[in-house]
């Protein structure tokens, strides 16, 4: 499945010094995941102990990263 980033989510990642290859794990083997605020879905995962969230839209063969951050706490919504 092919990913692709909006601009928000690139500056993201720069900032927070997060690699497309870490996105791409987190949404190939999350720890957890489910709905996300308006309609998308999130994924996290600890990578090098840095919890990783992924907020998405699943289309048929593209996966849209929208948002992607840390987290500093388990559970919560997007």
């Amino acid at each position: 499945m092919r990913i692709t980033y909006v601009p928000h989510a690139l500056e993201q990642m720069e900032r927070r010094g997060i690699s497309e290859e870490e996105v791409a794990a987190v949404l190939e083997d999350p720890n957890e995941e489910g709905p996300a605020n308006f309609g998308r879905l999130y994924a996290q995962s600890v990578i090098d102990d840095r919890r990783i969230r992924v907020v998405y839209n699943r289309g048929t063969d593209e996966t849209v990263v929208v948002s992607v951050m840390f987290r500093r706490r388990e559970g919560g919504g997007s």
